[in-house]
């Protein structure tokens, strides 16, 4: 009797906390219409309520800047010599922080913030343009890591992403596509970017899009 009702309590723990993870898991499953009432005719029918996905009461709003080729000792807010009151007055109302670990590239460092894993994880260990077969090297960010911009969209976030976005093959900037890997199939609503550096002559295509 003791064996089962320890059984027992193992097992409601485990649901419980399944349960807690659960609801954490993006995407959300789908809610059905629970006090939808369906009768025989529209008379007897009452539609149900739709619940539309809003960030959490008192969200912060969440901005990240990143700067491309520079340090902590250029920008006057981490002790640097180059004067910054904006970017001082936008670090007094929010964090910092300070083991932020650069990998010396562009394109594998915002792959690492972007998506919150190691550039090798994010498929991004050397420049996009010079990507190759190796694990963790192709210069493509895999589809099973999703960015933080994803999360936030779904979980009531309005996103946007401004700049240059240096993650994007560049047989894959072209207006024919594709444009699985373009920032608004990667979680953003809305973006303004440059989607890639070209070598060969330094222009840069840029583009505005909006999440359809």
């Amino acid at each position: 009797m003791i064996t089962k009702r320890l059984c027992i309590a193992c097992l409601t723990a485990f649901l419980a906390v399944s349960l807690a993870v659960a609801q954490e898991v993006l995407p959300k499953p789908e809610e059905g219409f629970k006090d939808a009432k369906i009768g025989r005719t529209y008379k007897d029918s009452k539609p149900g309520t739709m619940t539309l996905t809003k960030a959490p009461a008192g969200a912060p709003n969440i901005l990240i800047v990143l700067i491309d080729d520079s340090g902590f000792g250029q920008w006057g807010t981490f002790g640097g010599q180059v004067p910054t009151p904006n970017l001082d007055r936008l670090a007094r109302m929010g964090l910092r922080y300070t083991r932020f670990h650069t990998t010396a590239l562009c394109s594998p460092t915002r792959a690492a913030l972007l998506t919150g894993r190691n550039h090798h994880s994010a498929g991004t260990g050397v420049i996009t343009e010079i990507g190759d077969a190796y694990p963790g090297y192709s210069g493509q960010i895999p589809k099973s890591t999703a960015m933080f911009a994803e999360v936030l969209r779904q979980s009531g976030y309005s996103t946007a992403f401004i700049g240059k976005n240096h993650n994007i093959a560049d047989r894959e900037t072209s207006i024919s596509g594709p444009y699985d890997r373009w920032p608004n199939l990667q979680g953003f609503d809305y973006s303004t970017v440059s989607l890639a550096e070209r070598w060969t002559n330094g222009n840069r295509s840029s583009i505005a899009t909006r999440r359809q």
